[in-house]
Formats: structure tokens, C-alpha cells, sequence
């Protein structure tokens, strides 16, 4: 303390007037801030097992979580690669055989999964894919794998696996604050017909939203909804999460949000499927989930194989949606009653009897801005599909700055429905401001690349680097003038490009007739080496405004 006085009685000197001097007192005699307690699970720890260190480990997840529900928050839980199935505790450690076993997330408990753990040279060491650490609803440990996941609720060897790896029922009420971060969620089989029971095999959330991170949802099944996940007015964060191979024999194989708007960002949908609606995501009764930069791969269901919407609003940025397919409506997705909005979305290479892109009906309004949509197939019937069955549900569709190609015909509109094109290429032509009905020159679409060839320089991301090509791209620069242009790169022409990469860092670079000029030039807008009313123009037309 006398360190303390001798440096207020210096600060006094100077002329710090007393309530500086006070706080600063304050803040210098504050004892240290205390991080939490931390819990270690290892299945093979032998020390005294009870969670105080790598060695001294509990061996059974549950009992940490006992513990932490019973500490002071915050608690971090951190748990060694191995498998760790819910009805196994040191009262029960050959497990209690018991499907209604499940795990329960905490408020103010973090738990992670992915360290080396006991007996490693470094047991901190941390590596989510390289140490595994599986939460499994395997609870006999002799799952036989499937390969069509729509067989996994009927699969013998599963008749005794937990209806719900985790889940959080009414009265939990989850924040952000309960995280997992870093596990694998495997054979949770909800295939009962009452509820909890018959949805959410991997986690059901209800009036829950948790935040999770670095999870995989791998080969869950549910009766009714949500295989991998059910949301029920539920809110979760999910960041880099996947979803494969799960199944549920109503809606939403991957996942199914009824009431709920999760927030999804870098997450990836591959291989779910559903009996009905969603085979990657189902989203229904004024669920606004907002999704980011996410994948979904290879999904089925009869209707939105990649994503089925119901009187819902999502929001989706940056999304690709590839080799979806569904029996009926939507291999890519499927839209009632729906106010969607996609903004840099790429829609390929998916399939249905109609709509293998997208399906469009009952008073939807969707707005697609810097969209691409090519190699869709829908042999009954065109690619995109607006079709009500009754005229009194026509819908709004709305699409600005967007690429659809290769679908030829690629819309059916019979409805009455009201469709606004402009500053377009669509193939075949359509009447609108700004459309024009040019090839795209796309990079390499049997590779999935969509970028636009460019002779001033494309995004190779193969290669991570910008290649020049011979031809360039007519829809570089040809989107709608009053558009931010975003991050594109410069030279950019000050005019957003069409197609999913428009306004992006991976925009094509503009080109004006002769080799780029690698000279930056004070006051050159659009990157042309020139300074002039052109380059007014563009700064007048884009001042201020937000991307």
C-alpha cells in the first residue's frame, strides 16, 4: 500500500483534481478479476476424478456438468477426445441403459470439447478434428451405419440409442451464455411418438438458445422434426456448425425451426433429408432465421430439398446451395407463404420434378439481389416456378443484379404473379430495365466455379489468387448503377457487378479495352487510369452510402 500513497500523493501534486484521484485508488486496490472455475472430463484420467486437473479428470461428462450446475458462474468445462454418451456416470459407469438420458447445456457454463487430454505431452493442447470428442446417443456403443440416412430411425442396432442427445425443455431458458464449442452429436434416434420424444435427435431446443461453435451434427434421426436440431421458439447461435447425414421422417432433416430465428453464420448442410418438407433446413411459422455464408450440399426431401420455407422470412447472405434435389417442389428451395431475402447466393447444379432451383408459391414475396442461378434441372417442368395452384395467392418476386442461366425456359409464371427483373442476364431475355441476355462466361461451371471471366483479372480460388483470362464476362459493370459496389476490388468501373460475386471481394475486375493500368491515379474512381466526368459521376452516385 505504501507503492499506493507515495503515487496518489505524486498525482496530488501535479493538480489531478480528487475524484480522479478516488477512482484511481479505486481501480489500483481492486482485487484481480476472477476467470472461473474449470472442469476437466477425460475417460481416462485415474487420478482422484474430481475434475480438478487432466489427471485427476472426471471420467463421465455428466458429472462435470452436476458440478457446474452447482458452482459459481462462470464455469468452463473442458473435455478430452474420446466418446461420452448421457446415461454414463461414476454412479452408473457402465451406463444406466435409460433412452431418456440426455445432456443439458448450462447459463454461464462453456463447455469444450477437442483437447489431447490425460496422458498427451501437451494435455491443453487443443485440435477439434485431430482430437475428436464425440457426445454420442449410442448407448450400447454398436451402431451399424447406414448409407441412405432415412433408414437410421429403423436401424436395429439403434432401438436403444437416447431419443435426445441433448435437450432443454420448457422452464430452461437458455442464453448466449451456454456454449458448446468443439463436438460431435451422433445417435441421437427421436423415433417415439410422443413428445419430447419424436423431434430434435441431436439437440432439441425449446424457449432455448444457446450458442454453439465447431459442432457436428452427424447421423441423428427423428420421428417427426428436426433429426439434427429442433428449434422451438428458440433463438441459437451457431458458428461454423455442420449438419450431415441426418433424417427426420416429417420436416427438417438437418434442422427444423418452428417459431424461431436462429442466427447461422459459416455452418454447412450436406447429405440430410426429410420425409416432406426441408431436407437441409425447415423453416416454418414465422421463423426469420438470418444465415450467413453457409453451405447446403447434396440435402433431399419431397419438397425444398436444400431449404423449405413456410410463412417465413429468413435472411440469407453468401449462401450456396448445390445438388439439393427434391421428389416434388424445390431441389433448392421451396417458398410459401414466405418473405425471402438472398443477397450473393449461388443456386446450382439442384433438382425436382418442378422448380429444381426454387419454387415460388402462395403470396410469397422472395428478393434475390447479386444472385447466380444456372444449371438447375427440373424435367416436369422449369427451373424456377412461380405457381400458386389457385390465382387468389399469386406472388411478388423481385430480382436485381442476378445471373439465370442455363435453365432455359427457366420460369413458369400461372398464377398471376407479379415478377420484377431488371439489371439482369437471364437467358432467353426478359423485359426490364438494365436486362440483357449475353453468356455470363463463367469460369468453369463443371467445376462449380461461377466467378466471371475477366481479362483484367478473376477470383481463382483454387488457386487463391487473381487470373487473367481472354474473354471478359458482359456482366461485369453491368448492374444497377444505384447499387453499392461494395468491396469489389479496383479497378471495379464503379458499377456493381451482376451475378453472387457482385459487390464482394470477389468481384471480377473491371476491364476497359487495354491492359490494365497498375498505375494508382488521384482522383480515378473506376480504375481506368483516367481522371475525369466519369469518375465524378460514380463518386456522386455512391457518396455515403452503406453497404
Amino acid at each position: 500500500m505504501r507503492g499506493r500513497k507515495n503515487f496518489v500523493t505524486l498525482l496530488t501534486t501535479v493538480g489531478y483534481p480528487t475524484w480522479y484521484l478516488i477512482i484511481l485508488l479505486f481501480v489500483f486496490a481492486a482485487p484481480a478479476i476472477i476467470e472461473g472455475k474449470i472442469i476437466y472430463v477425460d475417460d481416462d484420467a485415474n487420478g482422484l476424478n474430481d475434475g480438478t486437473s487432466w489427471q485427476n479428470a472426471y471420467n463421465y461428462l455428466q458429472d462435470a456438468l452436476t458440478d457446474a450446475n452447482s458452482s459459481d458462474k462462470p464455469v468452463e468445462i473442458r473435455v478430452a477426445q474420446g466418446i461420452y454418451r448421457p446415461d454414463e456416470t461414476s454412479a452408473e459407469p457402465n451406463g444406466a441403459s435409460n433412452r431418456e438420458a440426455t445432456f443439458q447445456l448450462i447459463n454461464g457454463v462453456t463447455i469444450k470439447g477437442g483437447y489431447a487430454g490425460f496422458g498427451e505431452p501437451d494435455p491443453n493442447a487443443r485440435d477439434v478434428e485431430l482430437y475428436e470428442t464425440i457426445l454420442s446417443g449410442d448407448l450400447d456403443g454398436n451402431d451399424f451405419d447406414v448409407i441412405d440416412p432415412c433408414d437410421l430411425q429403423n436401424e436395429p442396432t439403434r432401438g436403444e440409442n437416447s431419443y435426445n442427445v441433448f435437450h432443454h425443455p420448457w422452464g430452461s431458458n437458455l442464453d448466449a451464455t451456454a456454449i458448446l464449442d468443439g463436438f460431435t452429436i451422433t445417435g441421437g434416434n427421436a423415433n417415439d411418438n410422443s413428445q419430447p420424444h419424436d423431434y430434435g435427435g441431436g439437440m432439441h431446443n425449446y424457449y432455448s438458445s444457446p450458442t454453439l461453435v465447431n459442432c457436428t451434427f452427424i447421423r441423428n434421426s427423428a420421428t417427426k422434426w428436426g433429426g439434427g436440431m429442433y428449434n422451438g421458439h428458440s433463438s441459437p447461435i451457431l458458428t461454423n456448425c455442420t449438419f450431415s447425414r441426418n433424417s427426420a421422417n416429417y420436416d427438417g432433416g438437418g434442422m427444423d425451426n418452428y417459431y424461431s430465428s436462429p442466427t447461422l453464420t459459416n455452418c454447412t448442410f450436406n447429405g440430410n433429408s426429410a420425409y416432406y418438407f426441408g431436407g437441409g433446413m425447415d423453416n416454418r411459422h414465422d421463423s426469420s432465421p438470418d444465415v450467413k455464408n453457409c453451405k447446403f450440399i447434396g440435402n433431399l426431401a419431397f419438397d425444398g430439398g436444400g431449404i423449405c420455407n413456410w410463412e417465413s422470412s429468413p435472411n440469407l447472405k453468401r449462401c450456396r446451395f448445390n445438388g439439393n434435389s427434391a421428389n416434388g417442389y424445390g431441389g433448392g428451395m421451396y417458398n410459401g407463404f414466405s418473405s425471402l431475402t438472398m443477397t450473393n447466393c449461388i443456386l446450382i447444379a439442384n433438382s425436382a420434378n418442378y422448380g429444381g432451383g426454387m419454387y415460388i408459391c402462395y403470396h410469397s414475396s422472395p428478393t434475390l439481389t447479386n444472385c447466380t442461378i444456372a444449371d438447375n434441372n427440373a424435367p416436369n417442368g422449369p427451373a424456377v416456378v412461380c405457381n400458386s395452384f389457385q390465382q387468389q395467392y399469386p406472388s411478388t418476386v423481385k430480382i436485381v443484379n442476378c445471373i439465370i442461366w442455363n435453365t432455359y425456359p427457366w420460369l413458369l409464371n400461372n398464377d398471376g404473379s407479379t415478377i420484377n427483373i431488371t439489371y439482369s442476364d437471364v437467358q432467353g431475355g426478359w423485359l426490364g430495365e438494365g436486362n440483357i441476355n449475353e453468356d455470363p462466361n463463367f469460369t468453369d461451371p463443371n467445376n462449380s466455379d461461377y466467378h466471371l471471366k475477366s481479362q483484367a483479372g478473376r477470383w481463382d480460388p483454387n488457386s487463391a489468387s487473381w487470373v487473367k483470362d481472354d474473354v471478359t464476362s458482359p456482366c461485369i459493370d453491368a448492374g444497377d448503377p444505384a447499387s453499392p459496389i461494395g468491396y469489389e476490388p479496383f479497378p471495379n468501373g464503379g458499377v456493381i457487378d451482376m451475378g453472387a460475386y457482385g459487390g464482394t471481394v470477389e468481384a471480377s475486375k473491371s476491364y476497359f479495352g487495354e491492359p490494365v493500368c497498375e498505375t494508382i491515379v488521384a482522383g480515378d474512381i473506376n480504375g481506368d487510369c483516367i481522371v475525369n466526368f466519369k469518375d465524378f459521376a460514380f463518386m456522386a452516385l455512391h457518396w455515403l452510402e452503406e453497404y
